[in-house]
């Protein structure tokens, strides 16, 4: 079985649409409402799962991910927030940054080498990192009209993670 682990912002949320576009999975989804970032706890994996974590904090889930990585399961982290201390696990891949001006869906962007820039750029308004967003927008081309929308729905996609 997989999982797919996310916080329920715009960073999460389009970080887990451009992967599921990319590469779709039959999975288990387990999100919360924005800051609801304790989402490991919920995993009920048994050994040889998998399970992709988007946009939270690996220092405020460590025991519940080394809890997985002991049970043999398959974990694909990818993170902006403070990591902490990083198990070395064979079953660990981590993606990590902490810069600035870095949000999850730009790191997944990076990963699938702009497939789905739109989301990338949508989920980064939505993290307010809008000048980022509005860099790779312009990179890629998109014109004012269609990076205004892309904007307003990332930061819609946001406030309605609030709950």
């Amino acid at each position: 079985m997989h999982y797919d682990v996310f916080n329920g912002d715009a960073d999460g949320i389009c970080a887990l649409l451009q992967l599921r576009l990319e590469e779709p999975l039959v999975s288990t989804r387990i999100t919360g409402i924005k800051r609801d970032i304790a989402l490991l706890e919920r995993v009920h994996a048994e050994p040889g799962d998998t399970v992709t974590v988007l946009d939270i904090s690996m220092v405020k889930n460590s025991d519940a991910l080394n809890q997985l990585l002991a049970k043999d399961v398959v974990v694909d982290y990818i993170d902006h927030h403070a990591a902490g201390a990083i198990p070395d696990h064979p079953n660990l891949t981590a993606t990590i940054s902490e810069a600035p001006e870095v949000c999850t869906a730009l790191l997944v962007n990076g990963r699938l080498r702009g497939e789905r820039v739109e989301w990338a750029i949508t989920g980064a308004f939505g993290d307010n990192l809008d000048e980022p967003a509005q860099r790779l927008a312009e990179k890629s081309g998109l014109q004012a009209p269609d990076i205004a929308g892309l904007k307003e729905l990332g930061v819609c996609i946001n406030y309605n993670g609030y709950g």
